[in-house]
């Protein structure tokens, strides 16, 4: 599936079956001596299929797992050039990284590489919310240096190990690697309603920031239906202070598994598409992976899209009040974010 293309290279998803295909282009191609191996790359040798298979596991190429990474495949005129996947997106953060590589050096060059990467990176802020990104060379890798700059990274002018203890990064892969990284500008702060669409907003409460487990998810639609479930599966004792003091208390008691809180929220959802375009509306990246969490994969149901609307939180903190609602409960705080981008119109 195509899910972005531009001037010179397209994106697909990667499936089961690119996982070897990306192995060869990564460790047995003609690039491969210009980042893996000696004589340049004593300290980072190149590794067996097994190890490859532990760093890229199946979630980056079936999107079961989609906020712990997934992989995609550049085209050329519809002809397979070359890999580029993300990691795990931190949101507490706002950051993701990113790694790519082309399959033979006869694929570089013509600004391929840049473009895919600007690419990938509105793909993922579209869909994920994520609006930071990194890359992490070597200094030796000088042709990817430029290419990896010509798409708009930047090297921090921060030290890097400051950097990499404040936004709680994996050590990297070398010891003179290059923190680069491109931000881009969030979406607008406002609603533009299309006539005929349905607008399903979208709100979750979750354990905590760091490692969030899924408590609840409601939705409100412009059709007038609303959506609400608690959810089973996680522990009391993994909530941060805010969300035992805050969140727990508005619960309503009914949780349920989670299987069958994703079988809900689907049937209810598909209801909604059968007659009608769905675009799900949320403020935060919290909510798109609450989503994804809650569904167990990364497609949403067939006619519907996503959409993130970056309000100020003072601003839904005067909805919820207007409509006498409670704060920090899905359900409320999905119908305040209807109610605080939407006109009287709908």
């Amino acid at each position: 599936m195509i899910v972005a293309t531009g001037s010179k290279v397209a994106l697909r998803l990667a499936e089961p079956t690119d996982r070897e295909r990306a192995y060869e282009w990564y460790a047995r191609s003609d690039l491969t001596p210009s980042f893996l191996g000696p004589p340049l790359y004593p300290d980072h040798r190149v590794p067996g299929f097994e190890v490859f298979c532990d760093d890229y596991l199946p979630f980056f190429f079936d999107g079961t797992r989609p906020f712990d990474g997934r992989a995609l495949i550049i085209q050329d005129k519809g002809v397979d050039v070359g890999f580029i996947s993300h990691g795990p997106i931190g949101l507490l953060h706002d950051v993701v990284e990113i790694d790519l590589w082309f399959g033979a050096r006869a694929y570089c060059g013509n600004g391929r590489g840049a473009e895919a990467l600007s690419l990938t990176c509105e793909w993922m802020q579209a869909t994920f919310g994520i609006d930071r990104f990194l890359l992490r060379p070597s200094r030796r890798n000088v042709h990817a240096l430029r290419a990896i700059r010509r798409a708009g990274f930047r090297e921090t002018d921060l030290a890097p190990a400051h950097v990499i203890k404040q936004l709680q990064l994996p050590p990297g892969d070398y010891a003179d690697e290059v923190l680069l990284f491109r931000t881009l500008m969030p979406p607008p702060a406002r609603l533009h309603p299309q006539e005929g669409h349905v607008y399903v907003f979208i709100d979750s409460e979750f354990t905590s920031l760091a490692e969030p487990r899924l408590i609840s998810l409601g939705a409100a639609a412009t059709d007038g239906s609303d959506f609400y479930c608690e959810l089973s599966d996680w522990q009391r004792d993994t909530c941060s202070d805010f969300v035992r003091q805050t969140v727990l208390p508005l619960l309503d008691g009914d949780a349920v598994p989670h299987p069958v809180a994703a079988e809900s929220f689907s049937r209810w959802l598909g209801e909604r598409a059968e007659h009608a375009p769905v675009t799900l509306v949320s403020d935060s990246g919290f909510d798109r992976w609450a989503i994804a969490d809650l569904l167990g994969r990364e497609d949403l149901a067939p006619n519907c899209t996503w959409l993130r609307v970056p309000i100020h939180y003072e601003q839904l903190d005067a909805a919820v009040e207007a409509l006498g609602m409670r704060r920090h409960h899905a359900l409320d705080d999905a119908r305040a974010l209807r109610q605080a981008i939407l006109d009287d119109k709908h």
